[in-house]
């Protein structure tokens, strides 16, 4: 039996609006042969800008993945894509469009309390592609005590380079990250949060997320994913995969990007080609 997709609206506190998910849930669960007690792993999917959490679901095949797969232990949801990067709105947006809040604690509490998720931050993770990489990478590293799995495809992981190249977006950006647009050393500038984390990790920390990266060779974002590139390389105390495919920004040719994310996390499950893999 295949995987299930199944489809939520409710309205958001965080957002201040209905939001919606979809889900792609292991048959074990529909047809009632999952063990008692069993907890399933979790991926949260954060689509790019223009999408539908359906579509994306359903124009990757992501079911093809599973098919001969034992996903008796992994549920995947993907939210409504937005230009948000994921990060709680300032100034007078902060009553709504609390995007952080919503992918770390109110999502989070929602789906743990309609499906029988693991509430271990080893069994959930975070991945996204483009403006969703950035915001997998934002929750993630700023949260890791509840994702201890991230990932990004294709993501704008650089935000000062995307501040700089991209005037055209300084309103928006105003409304996300404050009005001087200053991010050095803030929870926005991920290249200060990720060596705050190899700082904590070699002081003995134990709450610190595995990494994966990956971006296509004629990426439009290729600067800001080898910017990140080099930095996470620089770091000597994370745990950091990363891989370079062929092709130009998005998910992948033929979803490659994203079927390789699944086998780093679900390694256990569905044996990738990790040699392939570059750490």
């Amino acid at each position: 039996m295949p995987a299930t997709i199944v489809q939520g609206e409710w309205y958001s506190e965080a957002l201040g609006r209905p939001t919606q998910i979809s889900g792609l849930l292991p048959a074990n669960l529909s047809n009632g042969r999952l063990q008692p007690g069993r907890k399933l792993k979790t991926i949260y999917l954060l689509p790019g800008a223009l999408s539908h959490s359906e579509a994306v679901l359903t124009e990757m095949n992501l079911a093809s993945y599973f098919e001969g797969v034992d996903l008796a232990d992994a549920a995947i949801f993907c939210v409504t894509p937005t230009f948000s990067y994921y990060v709680d709105y300032q100034k007078e947006y902060r009553y709504a469009h609390q995007y952080f809040t919503f992918m770390t604690r109110e999502l989070i509490e929602q789906t743990r309390t309609l499906f029988p998720l693991s509430d271990k931050r080893e069994d959930t993770a975070i991945y996204g592609c483009s403006v969703g990489g950035y915001g997998a990478y934002y929750c993630g590293l700023n949260r890791p005590d509840v994702y201890g799995h991230v990932g990004a495809q294709s993501g704008m992981l650089d935000m000062k380079w995307a501040i700089e190249a991209r005037p055209f977006m300084t309103i928006k950006h105003q409304r996300q990250f404050g009005d001087n647009l200053d991010i050095s050393g803030k929870s926005y500038d991920l290249f200060h949060v990720a060596a705050e984390l190899d700082r904590e990790a070699s002081e003995g920390r134990k709450e610190i997320p595995r990494l994966f990266q990956s971006w296509g060779e004629e990426d439009y974002l290729a600067v800001p994913n080898e910017n990140m590139h080099a930095h996470l390389k620089s770091l000597k105390n994370l745990d950091y995969t990363y891989k370079v495919i062929p092709g130009p920004h998005g998910w992948g040719i033929h979803n490659e990007g994203v079927n390789l994310f699944l086998d780093w996390f679900l390694a256990d499950q569905k044996k990738g080609d990790e040699e392939s893999w570059q750490r």
